[in-house]
């Protein structure tokens, strides 16, 4: 036997040996490729299953999603879904191997879960079969972060064993980027597992979970030492990951709709709610939220302006000035200049020149000075005090 023999009988064995060691921790099968197989694990919910008392799938995609998200159609059934997150080696694209594909979908009125995981990186050529299956069932992909990691990274890996798959050709909800819409001003972070902690109430249990930048680490390690009881905990890791994308994303969508059928939901936040329906070119319900707000007692001068902009652009000045009136009464510049632009139309030069001044001593009294913004106060406080003094002598 020669030494390359003697290396092929060595892969063979550590291949074998890395097979054993999974099976033993993980609840799982082997495909039934004779070189290289890959592992699965397939774990079913009901589809009345909550997760962190949500929903796994919304009661409708609403209008304002599916246009947000530039779906041809709100018109989906569960039965069209993939939700799709991938673990790697790495943070990169380009050589960064999936060593994990979790997938989520409905079939037979159940959610499963369902995990593709490389006992050896050999064995990844073998490991887009079954997402091509899945794939060429359904019409809409679900992902966190989906856009700017699993999907580049998937189209690198299929290019490098030269696999034709357009992942393009789906649909695509990105829920990383909704969320941000709709919490970043909340939250910390918009990582998935601080919005679990601050939106879902959901604490991972890190006697079973791991923490998401020790997994390449930890795949690494196995892949020397065949240890599998850590890689165990990137199955749960990822097990977690599928399951609360899909109840985000129920969330999302149920708590989307507007006028509310029940009260409203503690876990939406409406304001940033209302910014999305804006951006939709919906005022009408945007307005509805803000008004809704204001008359509930959460008045914030964020509210306050966003609802004097909508009045304002649909030609309503008195509500619009109205509006702005309340975020000037809480020293928020914008407001303060919109009201001094309506006033001067309305000619009510006193009011516009109080509320000019008042937004002049305001910016100018801050830490970080914006120069450009100062001179172009001066130049309005300037303007609207001779239009005053000119009204008065002419009424005079």
């Amino acid at each position: 036997m020669n030494m390359d023999d003697d290396r092929d009988l060595y892969a063979t064995e550590l291949k074998e040996m890395l097979r054993q060691s999974i099976s033993r921790e993980v609840n799982g099968f082997f495909s039934a490729h004779q070189d290289d197989p890959v592992f699965f694990t397939r774990e079913p919910y009901p589809m009345k299953t909550k997760i962190d008392d949500l929903p796994l799938y919304p009661k409708r995609i609403p209008e304002v999603i599916s246009s947000w998200a530039k779906l041809s159609t709100g018109a989906f059934r569960p039965e069209d879904v993939l939700v799709l997150d991938l673990e790697t080696t790495g943070l990169g694209r380009g050589g960064t191997l999936a060593f994990m594909i979790g997938l989520g979908y409905f079939e037979d009125a159940q959610f499963f879960v369902e995990q593709i995981f490389l006992p050896d990186p050999d064995a990844e050529e073998h490991s887009f079969e079954r997402l091509q299956e899945l794939m060429r069932d359904r019409s809409l992909l679900i992902t966190f972060n989906g856009k700017s990691f699993d999907v580049p990274v998937l189209e690198s890996r299929l290019l490098y064993h030269q696999i034709w798959l357009n992942l393009r050709e789906m649909e695509h909800l990105d829920v990383l980027h909704i969320a941000r819409r709709l919490w970043k001003r909340k939250l910390p972070s918009c990582a998935l597992e601080t919005i679990e902690f601050y939106i879902l109430g959901h604490i991972r249990d890190q006697e079973l979970d791991i923490q998401g930048g020790d997994v390449p680490q930890t795949y690494f390690n196995f892949l020397t030492t065949g240890d599998a009881e850590l890689i165990r905990r990137v199955f749960v890791h990822n097990h977690h990951d599928i399951l609360h994308t899909a109840a985000l994303f129920a969330l999302i969508c149920d708590g989307c709709e507007y006028p509310l059928k029940q009260g409203r939901n503690p876990l939406v936040d409406y304001h940033a709610l209302a910014r999305l329906y804006q951006s939709q070119g919906k005022d009408e319900i945007a307005r509805r939220i803000l008004v809704d707000l204001l008359a509930e007692g959460e008045i914030s001068a964020e509210i306050a302006y966003d609802l004097g902009m909508i009045y304002k652009r649909s030609g309503e000045p008195t509500d619009a000035i109205a509006s702005f009136e309340i975020g000037a009464s809480l020293n928020h510049v914008p407001s303060l200049v919109e009201a001094a632009k309506l006033l001067e139309k309305e000619k009510l030069f006193q009011r516009a020149l109080e509320f000019a001044a008042l937004a002049l001593h305001l910016e100018s009294g801050r830490m970080l000075l914006n120069h450009k913004q100062i001179a172009e106060l001066q130049k309005r406080h300037d303007r609207l005090s001779k239009k005053l003094s000119s009204s008065s002598q002419k009424s005079s």
